[in-house]
């Protein structure tokens, strides 16, 4: 599906499907769309690769709209052709190759869409957010299927040096996609091409990566002293306890533990911990105190 200005006879032949009669160029505006891609959004999920595969067949002949609002004359596009497109020199927070349902849409060119032809064109109409259905939300922790299960894992927040996040996977139906402000995947949206990231890109990307893996560190070890700390004012919770409940927890309301326990310990006077539990040893004797 090449990126192109445009239309051929080939293109109006496949959006022809749609129409209730053969159109012609001159009433055809036609655009890519980034629909959805396989990293992790704002909301703290991702689609698989395979739901994307699964998505790029459900959403052709889907309308587009504004915001998600389902009335008739809001209206504005169809997708007509989908593709999957993967960038192979780029990585996703999940450590797969980047890869984006891609959605070729069109309209027809009227005095009523005059104005929005020309805001897509200009950049002020781009980003675009889909609505589905998924049968599978899957945590990336511990493989437990939310919509069928608890999880107590939260989105965002680190257990074992990997950040948890959702996988939606298996999609059921596709409704709409819609122009909005704020979409949960920053990278959907109307473009003219899939250009690589020039430099500058790289290198904010790259100083950003370097301060989510700085910030990634001093979490854990904020996590390690709290766990020290509790080991020497709890010692009866055990290891497996105290990991348990700190995984629950929020930066601030770590920092607030540490501050406490720090307090009570200086105040009991309590031994200091010279050394964690290795892996294996009884949860309620594996801390060295002296």
């Amino acid at each position: 599906m090449a990126d192109i200005t445009e239309i051929t006879s080939e293109e109006l032949e496949k959006i022809s499907r749609f129409a209730r009669k053969p159109l012609e160029s001159t009433e055809v505006y036609h655009f890519p769309v980034i629909l959805c891609d396989n990293e992790i959004d704002r909301d703290g999920e991702r689609f698989s690769i395979p739901a994307l595969q699964k998505l790029a067949e459900l959403f052709v002949g889907r309308t587009g709209i504004f915001d998600h609002n389902p009335k008739g004359e809001n209206q504005s596009a169809r997708i007509y052709e989908t593709e999957i497109r993967t960038d192979g020199t780029k990585k996703t927070a999940a450590g797969e190759d980047y890869t984006t349902l891609v959605g070729r849409a069109y309209m027809i060119r009227t005095a009523k869409n005059a104005d929005l032809i020309a805001e897509i064109d200009g950049g002020i109409k781009k980003e675009v957010s889909v609505s589905c259905s998924v049968k599978t939300r899957r945590c990336s922790v511990c493989g437990a299927d939310t919509k069928t299960s608890s999880c107590a894992h939260r989105a965002g927040k680190l257990y074992n040096g990997k950040r948890c996040h959702f996988i939606l996977e298996n999609p059921t139906d596709a409704y709409e996609w819609s122009f909005v402000a704020v979409p949960a995947q920053p990278n959907a949206g109307v473009t003219k091409k899939l250009a690589r990231v020039d430099s500058g890109d790289k290198a904010l990307r790259k100083k950003l990566d370097e301060q989510r893996v700085l910030l990634d560190r001093l979490e854990l070890d904020l996590r390690g002293e709290v766990t020290k700390l509790c080991a020497v004012c709890e010692p009866l919770l055990g290891a497996k306890t105290v990991s348990s409940l700190l995984s629950r927890m929020e930066t601030e309301e770590l920092l607030s533990l540490k501050e406490q326990l720090s307090r009570r310990a200086a105040k009991e006077n309590l031994p200091q911990l010279a050394a964690l539990p290795t892996r294996g040893a009884d949860e309620t004797r594996g801390y060295k105190l002296h």
